[in-house]
């Protein structure tokens, strides 16, 4: 009876305290993911991610890049041909990428698609990641493409 009351007053106050709807996130190593499941744009990706207290997928090296992969392709979309947003996205008037997470990093590498980054549509300034089972790859898209968005809470 007692551990019953434990666990059921921790579910209880962590319940009350997190914002984001915990039964929909997985999480590796330290970092939560929440995937969401309707496509939306840029923008909206963006306000959706905040909206669970969250942000857009990034990666601030190549380790934490290939445990994003790892994520994405075992636990999410493995298998399909989902395209998802990523924070990535162009400075105006230039040809740096960053990370529009809390510290708006740089980008210090990079994963394009061959061609990529090609701004085919004169306005391709948001990162979307194509995951797949035998490849994947970065492509440069307009912001207005409707993606699913990754969040991530680190």
């Amino acid at each position: 009876m007692h551990s019953f009351f434990v666990v059921w007053c921790v579910s209880i106050c962590f319940a009350t305290t997190i914002a984001y709807p915990k039964n929909d996130t997985f999480k590796v190593g330290e970092t939560r993911y929440f995937m969401g499941t309707a496509k939306m744009n840029f923008d909206d990706s963006i306000d959706f991610c905040k909206s669970h207290n969250m942000q857009l997928i990034s990666a601030r090296n190549s380790s934490e890049y290939k445990i994003m992969l790892h994520t994405i392709f075992e636990m999410v979309v493995f298998g399909t041909e989902t395209v998802v947003w990523t924070s990535g996205t162009k400075l105006a008037k230039s040809n740096d990428w960053i990370w529009l997470s809390n510290e708006m990093d740089y980008i210090t590498f990079f994963d394009w698609g061959r061609g990529e980054p090609n701004n085919r549509s004169g306005n391709e300034f948001c990162i979307a990641l194509h995951p797949g089972a035998l490849a994947h790859y970065w492509t440069d898209e307009s912001c207005t493409e409707l993606f699913l968005p990754i969040c991530e809470l680190k």
